[in-house]
């Protein structure tokens, strides 16, 4: 196949192995070391495995990422284990963008599980790591792949469901207040007859 084709990428992390989706060792003593993943994995893809130095959030900031959102990084750690990403020092800057800032923000809306379980989850993860990363899907045109992403986009969705609530609320607030005046009126009607 192709380099960066989204179905073989879904594909893979599909496939993703149970190990990856133990909690992190900062939440319980027998999960994984996400730091030491972390690390493991800017080594792999920018193919220098004697560099010590990486971005990472401090310890402080660490210690506030939540169960789901390190198992999705777990998750996507084993995506980015995929050949075509290996030997690709120019996504290590882009990297720390993916896992706490975009990923962080999708894993408010999708249990970790479906970005395995879940087709359109699964496409999401990849499309947002290649989003994230600047590279556009085999056989698409960057248009293309930004409107496959927001499709797929869970934060987008729930922004859409927010805002189709609010407009719901508003409308019921205004029939309400129409029905509340309607029955004033024919108070006042029957009150003065």
């Amino acid at each position: 196949m192709s380099k960066y084709n989204v179905f073989e990428l879904v594909t893979h992390i599909r496939k993703c192995p149970d190990i990856f989706l133990k909690p992190s060792s900062s939440i319980e003593n027998d999960g994984l070391n996400s730091v030491a993943l972390i690390s493991d994995t800017y080594r792999l893809v920018c193919n220098d495995f004697l560099k010590k130095d990486f971005k990472i959030p401090s310890p402080f900031n660490l210690a506030h990422i939540d169960d789901n959102h390190w198992r999705a990084i777990h998750i996507s750690i084993w995506l980015l284990n995929h050949p075509n990403f290996i030997k690709s020092a120019i996504l290590e800057d882009k990297l720390y963008n993916f896992w706490f800032e975009e990923l962080s923000e999708a894993s408010l809306y999708v249990k970790f599980k479906e970005w395995i379980t879940d087709e359109e989850r699964a496409e999401e993860m990849v499309r947002l790591v290649l989003h994230c990363c600047e590279i556009i899907p085999d056989g698409e045109n960057q248009e293309e792949a930004a409107d496959k992403l927001s499709s797929l986009s869970s934060a987008d969705r729930q922004k859409v469901l927010k805002q189709s609530y609010q407009a719901h609320e508003r409308i019921m607030r205004i029939k309400q207040e129409m029905a509340e005046k309607k029955a004033r009126e024919a108070a006042n009607t029957y009150g003065r007859e």
